[in-house]
């Protein structure tokens, strides 16, 4: 699996306070509440490495551009393509997950540390 960030999303984790150098992009997998795990809802979490280790079921994945750094839950790995994209939508002000085939959120919600401290 290979996760790719548009210019246009970097820029807006910068302006979000992502430290890039240290923290993990965490692509969450939300099924609380919606019955079944093909429903879930993904959702973007900047980890430390001490909140990451903490983590159970991850696998770290490939990102381009360095040195960011991101990582998935194993059990729903299966559920995304090979290949995803994270851009970000000045229009609806949103993070988007896509992939070459097809439009997985167009709304990403994106937790960073600065928000939950």
């Amino acid at each position: 699996m290979k996760l790719e960030l548009s210019e246009v999303a970097i820029q807006q984790l910068k302006n979000e306070g992502m430290s890039a150098e240290t923290n993990v992009l965490f692509l969450q997998y939300e099924t609380d509440g919606c019955g079944c795990v093909v429903s879930g809802v993904p959702k973007l979490v900047e980890l430390s490495p001490e909140e990451l280790t903490k983590e159970e079921d991850i696998s770290i994945i490939e990102t381009e551009p360095a040195p960011y750094r991101a990582a998935i839950q194993k059990r729903v790995e299966w559920v995304y393509d090979d290949n995803l994209i994270i851009d970000y939508s000045s229009v609806a002000n949103m993070f988007q997950l896509k992939s070459p085939n097809q439009m997985i959120n167009p709304r990403l919600k994106f937790d960073s540390l600065k928000q939950t401290s």
